[in-house]
């Protein structure tokens, strides 16, 4: 049995609280579901799973599982995945959805819930709870207000509501349309899902609008939701509005009064929070309450970190601005998108405002089990980096290295960061310049999260991954060679050009593995569409170090949609890229590159590039020709390119001849070792390592400042920690294996 741990959490006791748990397994072990089952150790629990992808002999690679716990207050607790259960006869509400009458119906058990038909306006067409019932037009929107002050309405598209997961303890739906006016003119897409529960009478909500319109950008000035609340003459209405970092703020109102607060940049950098935002910063929610029958509690979902957001509640009902009309407008460039997620709570008169704001607490972060490192190990689904015989040193560098970047909290920037050198270089022309997820960030995140643990790591890649999947993404564009692809680091997100090498699908497909979300899944495949379409284009037909860099990096991409997908479509260009890297060996004698007009020299951090991009193919069409290649390069490296101090140079020309700082390098000579069990290799990078890998053990916390839209917290880029971690635990790796280094010999270098 594989052991699902929860960590203490609430101080309140949760029953059969919705939870969800990906898990890994290595090929042949799990080939059908239907004995799978969750169990406390004594009996099953109500549960549902389903596999995100799959080995070659077609057994279970990733099994997501939703399932429904009872969780102790001010205690953890395990759970347990048995692959030999013979399954239990469970009683209990289940979430059911079907059709009737042309509409898509849904029940928890405790709330029963009519969709829109295509093309009808609004997303639902009623909502029941009890002793009270929101019809038609009660729930408005989402609505946009253009910078004209008119208003456009989510319309249900022509394929109506979808079944995404049909129960029985989670059931998700979704629906796609635009938004139009009374005319009948649209404007920006929209992706709209709903998620249930077995027994719940909450649903949440995520919202995804898409700028496919023709045009540079469009100029948003609101967007809402508006519950309207069906008042008896004389029936007393209460409301309240309540807002967190540490303990709630709750204000309280009654009737014709109105309770509105909106978060904006100016809360945010005056305001002191200590929390880790990826995680929790506080909640944001607003209740209203008829009087004997009771009322719905809206959410929004980390409101503060993509501020600016607002709610309004009085008699009349509850306005959720996800983008307040006050704040100053949105620019959504062509092909963006952006999500966001809001928890409708429906309750009855006797439910406290205690009870909706720990539920409210509760949304913002949810219980999570965590897996044993070792789970992932055996599986064999990532990369190898867990280390026997951790040295404490190195774990606390990798730590805060991953703790110790800049954030930026805003609407399009949440999840992002600017990268402190390429601003000041002044390639944003005095903007800052977005890193854009460069070198795979949340791909990073995840593999620590999984060889340590902590919940956060498991956090830093989900809020940058749902970034990467809406912003950083070309979800439009007439430019076939735009469309689907990842921008590369630039002002405003998109403003950079497309190349192979900056196109990286990891750590979306790690999201889609922990959430089930096929909208990363498809993002991930649309990046790898790109990058083939890249590789087309007769500048990549040519010999020379820029443009086998360029495809071997794209092969990074090619390899890891392979094993996703066991796909052969995504290695037909790899042999043609193994070609580009023998024809740059031939003409400059080595994988030299051209510089200045009468130099071609040599750069450490290219020929890693190249080395850790064919090693990943090799691990997978192991070939004698790329040993060769590999190794010749790795020799060559170490006999051209150390300077007398042990570390590497930048590049070979006296004047870049400084001291080089990627930690590529590393990667490089740790594939050598591989290959050949020489530890000569991991000699040859010890002085790196010491000075690269114990770099920053002392985070630092920089200042807030507003910036333009965002709220920006200094800090070095994530790229820092996107482009070290994998070599430095893979040098890490190999040197503790080797002997070379460990706890009694280890160095410690600030």
């Amino acid at each position: 049995m594989i052991k699902l741990h929860f960590e203490k959490l609430s101080r309140f006791e949760r029953l059969n609280e919705p939870c969800c748990v990906a898990i890994p397994f290595r090929q042949g072990i799990l080939k059908e579901l239907s004995k799978v089952s969750i169990t406390d150790g004594e009996k099953s629990v109500p549960s549902q799973c389903r596999s995100t992808a799959k080995w070659p002999d077609n057994s279970v690679k990733w099994l997501l599982v939703n399932f429904l716990a009872n969780l102790p207050g001010n205690k953890g607790k395990d759970y347990y995945c048995d692959l030999e259960n013979e399954n239990d006869s469970l009683e209990y509400n289940a979430v059911k959805v079907k059709e009737h009458n042309g509409r898509l119906c849904l029940d928890t058990g405790e709330i029963n819930i009519n969709f829109s038909k295509i093309g009808e306006v609004g997303i639902f067409n009623n909502i029941k709870y009890k002793n009270f019932e929101y019809g038609n037009g009660d729930i408005v929107g989402p609505s946009i207000y253009d910078n004209n002050d008119e208003v456009f309405k989510a319309t249900v598209g022509k394929q109506g509501f979808e079944i995404i997961e049909d129960g029985p303890i989670r059931v998700v739906v979704q629906t796609k349309g635009k938004h139009y006016n009374e005319s009948g003119k649209s404007l920006i897409d929209y992706v709209l899902r709903i998620y249930a529960f077995a027994g719940k009478p909450w649903i949440r909500m995520d919202y995804q609008i898409i700028n496919r319109e023709e045009g540079e950008q469009q100029e948003l000035k609101g967007i809402e939701i508006n519950i309207k609340n069906n008042k008896v003459k004389g029936e007393k209405v209460d409301t309240t509005l309540g807002i967190s970092n540490y303990a709630s703020d709750i204000t309280y109102g009654e009737n014709e009064e109105t309770l509105k607060h909106l978060i904006d940049a100016r809360q945010l950098v005056y305001e002191a929070n200590e929390h880790i935002p990826e995680t929790f910063y506080g909640t944001f929610w607003a209740d209203i309450k008829n009087e004997n029958k009771g009322g719905v509690c809206a959410t929004i979902y980390q409101a503060q970190q993509n501020f600016p957001k607002a709610l309004e509640v009085n008699e009349c009902g509850i306005k959720i601005s996800i983008l307040p009309k006050e704040s100053g407008g949105l620019r959504l460039l062509q092909g963006m998108a952006k999500t966001h997620k809001v928890f409708l709570h429906f309750h009855d008169e006797n439910t406290s405002v205690q009870g909706l704001n720990v539920r409210s607490l509760q949304f913002q972060m949810p219980d999570r089990p965590v897996l044993e490192p070792d789970i992932y190990k055996e599986a064999g689904v990532f990369e190898e980096v867990f280390v026997e015989n951790k040295i404490d040193k190195l774990e606390i560098s990798l730590i805060n290295k991953a703790d110790a970047r800049g954030k930026a909290y805003g609407i399009l920037h949440w999840g992002d960061a600017p990268d402190p050198g390429y601003t000041l270089q002044g390639r944003g022309n005095g903007e800052p310049v977005w890193t854009n997820n460069e070198y795979d960030f949340p791909h990073a995140v995840m593999l620590m999260y999984a060889r340590s643990k902590e919940r956060r790591m498991l956090d830093y890649m989900l809020v940058t991954a749902e970034h990467w999947m809406d912003v950083d993404v070309c979800h439009y564009s007439n430019d076939p060679l735009r469309y689907e692809a990842q921008i590369t680091h630039s002002a405003s997100h998109v403003s950079g050009k497309v190349e192979p090498s900056h196109e990286w699908v990891e750590g979306l497909l790690d999201y889609y593995h922990q959430t089930g979300e096929y909208l990363a899944y498809k993002a991930a495949i649309g990046i790898g569409e790109n990058v083939l379409r890249q590789l087309e284009l007769p500048k990549f037909k040519q010999k020379g170090g820029i443009n086998a860099r360029e495809t071997g990096w794209a092969l990074r991409t090619l390899v890891a949609l392979y094993k996703e997908t066991n796909d052969e479509k995504w290695l037909e260009p790899a042999e043609k890229i193994i070609q580009h890297f023998e024809d740059w060996k031939e003409e400059y004698g080595g994988w030299l590159a051209p510089y200045t007009d009468h130099t071609t020299i040599r750069i450490p951090f290219m020929i890693a590039v190249a080395v850790g991009s064919l090693m990943r193919y090799y691990r997978i069409r192991p070939q004698e020709k790329i040993k060769g290649m590999i190794l010749d390069a790795v020799t060559d490296m170490v006999d051209n390119c150390i300077l007398e101090n042990g570390l590497f140079y930048y590049k070979e020309l006296p004047s870049l001849r400084r001291m080089g700082n990627n930690t590529l390098v590393l990667e490089a000579l740790a594939d050598a070792y591989e290959l050949t069990g020489d530890v000569n290799f991991i000699k040859s990078g010890l002085a790196t390592f010491y000075k690269e890998a114990m770099n920053g053990v002392k985070s630092s916390v920089g200042g807030k400042r507003i910036v333009g839209d965002a709220v920006i917290m200094q800090g070095p880029g994530p790229k820092g920690f996107a482009q070290s971690f994998y070599p430095i635990v893979s040098f890490y790796r190999a040197a503790v294996k080797s002997g070379i280094i460990g706890k009694e010999n280890f160095r410690f270098i600030v």
